[in-house]
């Protein structure tokens, strides 16, 4: 089936129509600018660091890692997922930088794959990442539910909540992020800005706080030094299952790849933006993560509370359930930006799937509200799945968690993949000449990705705990072949008769590109890619 293609009429060799060069570039990779661009250097990344906030994303699962080694598991396996998704983020950042696109990764495995596969490696990568999105917005909108719930309960001690509790707060969550984001989407920028400097704000005075206000301090033996693994599994493997988990506190660092058209000079901002995001969460994340350890005065409370950081809190601010409600609510208002964000990107990622033809019903999803300037009816189908997504957090709170972490597990694939596809191709004969250019360390980092994630694709399918009791199954695996069946049927079914992927065979209408070398050609972006021949 013929696909229209969602380019502009034809321009002559050479000629741009007063278009800027990211027009011409977006269009160059088959696409037509729809969105405003109206985020900017420090929007960007205020955007990129609310959706990660690696601090109080790690606040809120850093308990994997306290039942796999005690406060020191929680020290280092933080550290070993900031190196090991530091070298996976700047190996995607090179790519965000050679194929800007609010496609993200389906769109770089398009670009990077031969002829012959690209339709379906792009197809496929792009279901993983919009799954794991969803998943992602609900695990974010989960846990703003929790502390609501167990504040609660933190001055009502009577109060028992249960499941369906926590559900319709979730569902209060999902409903007003769906607003927000379709309704007020030119304050968006200005949201997550101020949502930025409230974590940074709030990371300064949670540490100082902390430290300053508890009355005791733990040695530092039982800090980094004292190893307590309560998961049943040996030391070995139960601490490479918690560096999975604290993953989590860098997870999403795909977010500004899917504004990327709503960015001036994309092939610059996004992949400085990336790794920036990267290192800030870790110059964040380490030292409240070392504070907070060193201020607890019960471990065996903290282990056992339903919301671990509350109790920290209550316990550092020598048992003031005020103050640690105050820190709570900032924390869930943090979060809450982080909500936003996450459904802005899924938002974003759907509607550039549909617009070039991976979604059912594609038409209706690529529509950009014109009133909002806003993909709509994408943002719109995210908020509706995760409220009957959630239906399961009242069934079974270990399934829905299992999807929780499928989300870190599909996004790290989806960051890998088209690394994959470069090393099998060549990196010189896959990429264009780009701004970021990690140069003889690209192999490296590329290696490392897929090599990183392999491993991780088997150990996120372990379950945390021995021995396996319904209460502690691991549904990951599970998870995987129903997406992988959903994606198999919709591809065989329909999509294989009709989805192309971008539009880009007319690249030399759009920006001319020099013949004289019988070696060189584009590659799809638009720009000159230096002894590149097309793979059949």
């Amino acid at each position: 089936m013929e696909r229209k293609s969602s380019t502009s009429p034809r321009l002559e060799p050479g000629e741009n129509n007063g278009l800027s060069e990211d027009e011409l570039q977006l269009r160059a990779q088959g696409h037509i600018g729809e969105l405003p661009r109206q985020f900017t250097t420090i929007s960007l990344l205020s955007f990129a660091y609310s959706v990660t906030n690696s601090w109080i994303g790690y606040s809120a699962v850093f308990v994997t890692p306290w039942f796999a080694g005690g406060p020191p598991a929680v020290v280092y396996c933080l550290i070993a997922a900031a190196l090991a998704c530091s070298i996976i983020t700047i190996g995607l950042a090179e790519l965000a930088s050679a194929f800007p696109s609010s496609g993200g990764q389906y769109h770089f495995a398009f670009m990077v794959a031969p002829i012959r596969y690209r339709a379906l490696i792009a197809f496929s990568t792009g279901w993983l990442s919009i799954f794991a999105w969803l998943f992602t917005i609900a695990s974010a909108c989960i846990y703003c539910a929790q502390i609501c719930v167990n504040m609660a309960t933190l001055f009502h001690p009577q109060y028992i909540p249960e499941q369906w509790h926590v559900y319709l707060v979730y569902v209060a969550f999902v409903a007003a992020c769906t607003l927000i984001t379709v309704f007020l989407s030119r304050q968006i920028p200005l949201l997550e800005t101020i949502s930025f400097f409230a974590s940074i704000t709030g990371v300064v005075v949670f540490f100082v706080v902390v430290l300053a206000v508890s009355p005791t301090k733990q040695p530092a033996s039982a800090v980094f030094v004292r190893w307590d693994n309560q998961t049943g599994w040996g030391d070995g493997t139960a601490f490479f299952l918690a560096v999975g988990q604290a993953m989590y506190s860098y997870l999403a660092v795909d977010s500004a790849s899917h504004i990327a058209e709503e960015v001036p000079e994309p092939g610059k901002r996004v992949p400085r933006t990336m790794w920036l995001t990267v290192v800030i969460g870790a110059l964040t994340a380490l030292p409240w993560t070392i504070a907070f350890l060193f201020s607890i005065q019960n471990l065996d409370a903290v282990s056992a509370s339903p919301l671990p950081i509350m109790e920290i809190y209550r316990q550092a601010l020598r048992g003031s359930n005020a103050g640690a409600a105050f820190l709570t609510t900032w924390l869930l208002i943090m979060y809450f930006g982080a909500c936003i964000g996450c459904t802005v990107t899924t938002g974003r990622l759907i509607w550039a799937f549909a617009r070039d033809g991976g979604m059912p019903y594609s038409k209706f999803f690529s529509q950009v509200n014109p009133a909002f300037e806003t993909p709509a009816n994408a943002t719109m189908l995210a908020g509706v799945f995760c409220i009957l997504y959630g239906l399961i957090y009242i069934g079974s709170t270990t399934a829905f968690n299992s999807f929780i972490a499928t989300s870190i597990l599909f996004l790290n694939i989806t960051y890998a993949l088209p690394q994959g596809v470069v090393l099998i191709r060549g990196r010189s004969l896959s990429l264009p000449v780009r701004s970021f250019d990690l140069g003889a360390f690209g192999t490296f980092a590329n290696i490392f990705s897929v090599l990183w994630v392999a491993l991780y694709t088997i150990f996120f399918c372990f379950p945390v705990f021995l021995p396996v009791t319904v209460g502690t199954m691991n549904y990951v695996c599970v998870i995987i072949i129903g997406v992988g069946v959903f994606i198999a049927l919709l591809w065989w079914c329909r999509k294989r008769h009709d989805f192309t992927g971008p539009i880009i065979g007319e690249i030399n209408a759009l920006v001319p590109v020099p013949t004289t070398d019988a070696t060189s050609t584009t590659n799809g972006s638009g720009t000159l890619a230096k002894h590149a021949s097309p793979v059949k």
